[in-house]
């Protein structure tokens, strides 16, 4: 079973409503759910920890690209390892309303991925893609991720947030496999 989910993003409100942040959008769904309300500070990001089932809800707050390295601080001091931890994150190779949950994999020139690759030495942990797409035209991938869905695809985008949430709370009560096959979705 799954120990910890950890939400991928850039942390202020510059980037909160970013394609690249739909990992946050996650976790943030998650906790409403859940009625979590303050986060602590700690591993250099913001931690829910619910103490009676002894799961987190992790927002690392480094940026993107080195989100490796909090994950690193967080693994080190609670000794969970990468194969109990769900990361859930945007994926451009996969349609809008599309999400994937996998046991391992690499980086999928995901840089957010390839820094926890790098810090935590090993590709074999569960992760949860959510569909983002591509630009249309030959816009920039940073400026497409770095900027908000369009006005009319927030229906779809909504929905993923809630399936993605549902399947993300399933793999913290059930094996993987079970949830990959209730949650993996060609499209919303």
């Amino acid at each position: 079973m799954i120990k910890a989910l950890v939400g991928l993003g850039n942390p202020g409100p510059k980037y909160k409503d970013t394609k690249h942040n739909i990992g946050f959008k996650v976790i943030d769904e998650i906790t409403f759910k859940l009625h979590l309300k303050n986060p602590i500070e700690k591993y250099m990001s913001l931690v829910f920890h619910i103490k009676e089932k002894d799961i987190y809800l992790i927002k690392p707050q480094t940026f993107m690209n080195n989100s490796g390295i909090a994950l690193r601080q967080f693994v080190e001091k609670t000794k969970i390892l990468p194969s109990d931890i769900l990361v859930i994150y945007d994926d451009m190779d996969l349609p809008i309303g599309t999400i994937k949950l996998k046991p391992s994999g690499g980086s999928g020139g995901h840089n957010g991925v390839e820094s926890i690759i790098k810090e935590l030495r090993t590709q074999d942990f569960p992760r949860l893609r959510i569909g983002i797409g591509r630009p249309a035209s030959k816009e920039d991938v940073s400026q497409y991720v770095l900027s908000p869905f369009e006005y009319k695809d927030t229906p779809i985008v909504k929905k993923t947030i809630e399936k993605a949430s549902e399947c993300a709370l399933r793999s913290l009560e059930e094996p993987l496999e079970n949830v990959m096959t209730l949650c993996n979705t060609k499209s919303l």
